[in-house]
């Protein structure tokens, strides 16, 4: 059965993920946007989590990330990091002041699709909008078949010309479709549907 993903257990469940995936390695697709960046100035980690994307920023040659999630478990991971490298901001997506034309990179790892559905389309715009021009952003948005997409969640979920008209006119590297069952990282029973993206802004 399909743990429903509603803010009455939400707080608790990102809790319990960051705990499991404080030891992961760095997910593929990073790897292959960071090798693109150049230069590596600033990253932005938006939903950094369990903060393993913003290590491997750094290990990658990334001189400053910026750490963006709301809850206090990633704060406290953060704060174990080279605070002359890391800023971390306790806050939401939408809560965020997202600076204009500031990173070099943009990662948001399985974090977008937990944004309102009603606010997902201003705040990704202005997560597009805070990447450098030549930039890229990297990170995955959910598909209208995915088990979480319900009558009554309040996520947001797409289909690919979704968000092919998301990207605009940024140049997409990649975009590569999952539609299968699996697990979540906690063990539970889920229809995973999911576009993982790599995208360049034109300069």
């Amino acid at each position: 059965m399909t743990v429903p993903q509603e803010p009455d257990n939400r707080s608790e469940r990102f809790a319990a993920y960051i705990e499991a995936r404080k030891f992961d390695p760095p997910r593929s697709l990073l790897v292959r946007a960071a090798a693109l960046a150049a230069p590596k100035n600033h990253a932005l980690d938006a939903g950094a989590g369990a903060l393993n994307a913003t290590k491997y920023l750094l290990s990658a040659g990334f001189a400053r990330v910026t750490a963006l999630d709301s809850a206090p478990a990633s704060q406290l991971l953060a704060a174990e990091l080279p605070p002359e490298q890391v800023t971390f901001v306790l806050s939401r997506f939408e809560d965020f002041a997202y600076p204009a034309n500031a990173y070099d990179l943009a990662n948001a790892e399985f974090s977008l699709p937990f944004i309102g559905r009603e606010n997902f389309p201003a705040v990704f715009a202005k997560l597009l909008a805070s990447v450098k021009p030549g930039g890229l952003f990297t990170g995955q948005l959910f598909g209208l078949n995915d088990s979480w997409n319900t009558p009554e969640t309040a996520m947001n979920f797409h289909s690919r010309n979704d968000v092919e008209n998301l990207l605009g006119d940024w140049e997409i590297v990649e975009l590569e479709e999952e539609d299968h069952p699996g697990r979540t990282k906690l063990g539970e029973p889920k229809h995973w549907h999911i576009f993982h993206i790599l995208a360049r802004r034109p300069r």
